[in-house]
């Protein structure tokens, strides 16, 4: 049997497989498990939130996903989401107008469910998960502006002389604990004789020099192209805008 013949006949089982569940309808809303997704902020504080049913399509992505990974169980997310829209596609009309009504009665249970939900909150539960939600965002924020700075090569602020110290030290990490070797390490640094220190803090100022170059001119550069919302360095903005009057 060729490898497109078994492809096919996976994919006629996967979808008449899926009519039958369809049909025996269940208000239980399935969460999808092909994506892994950071937990809410009523998880985190180990309040139930009532979840949003999820859309035909990606009902349709969970019901499919025991017998897609029984059939490959190496397969990716990213390729399980094409099989999925491709087979979502293929489906006849019939059967996505009755999941759209599924999801339509979901949605209304859901509704109600959640507006018993909300009341039942105290002042201090909103408030909490309200802070929660507002640092989330602000990591979220954080974390995003630190992938655009990698992807834009924003220069690595260098290591301090302690730091220097303790890279030149990796050899004693062997066979102890972090806390041992935190501690170890600590009260070398603090025998050190000034001299020694002195090598650490010498080569930290060299580094922090170059630093400070390099980060200026790669703040020129983003004012350049019309980044200036990266760019932190108030003499890079005052130079930038004293050379614009110039050619002005």
């Amino acid at each position: 049997m060729s490898t497109f013949t078994q492809f096919t006949r996976l994919s006629n089982y996967l979808i008449n497989g899926y009519k039958t569940v369809l049909h025996g309808r269940t208000s239980v809303i399935i969460t999808p498990q092909i994506c892994n997704y950071a937990k809410s902020a009523e998880e985190r504080l180990g309040i139930e939130k009532p979840k949003r049913p999820l859309t035909p399509f990606f009902k349709f992505m969970a019901q499919m996903r025991p017998a897609l990974l029984a059939k490959n169980p190496g397969i990716t997310s990213k390729e399980a989401i094409v099989w999925s829209s491709k087979h979502w596609q293929e489906l006849d009309a019939g059967t996505k107008a009755q999941m759209a009504k599924e999801y339509e009665k979901d949605l209304e249970d859901y509704r109600k469910i959640k507006e018993i939900y909300e009341s039942s909150l105290t002042e201090e539960q909103k408030e909490e998960i309200s802070r929660l939600k507002e640092e989330m965002a602000a990591a979220k924020e954080k974390r995003k502006l630190k992938a655009e700075y990698k992807e834009l090569g924003r220069p690595k602020k260098p290591m301090s002389s302690y730091f220097l110290y303790i890279k030149s030290r990796n050899d004693i990490f062997q066979g102890k604990q972090l806390k041992e070797y935190q501690k170890k390490i600590r009260e070398d640094w603090l025998k050190l004789p000034e001299s020694e220190k002195l090598k650490y803090e010498k080569q930290a100022q060299q580094l922090m020099e170059k630093y400070r170059k390099d980060i200026e001119a790669w703040e020129l550069k983003m004012i350049s192209i019309g980044r200036t919302d990266l760019v932190k360095t108030k003499s890079v903005k005052v130079k930038k805008t004293a050379s614009s009057k110039k050619k002005e």
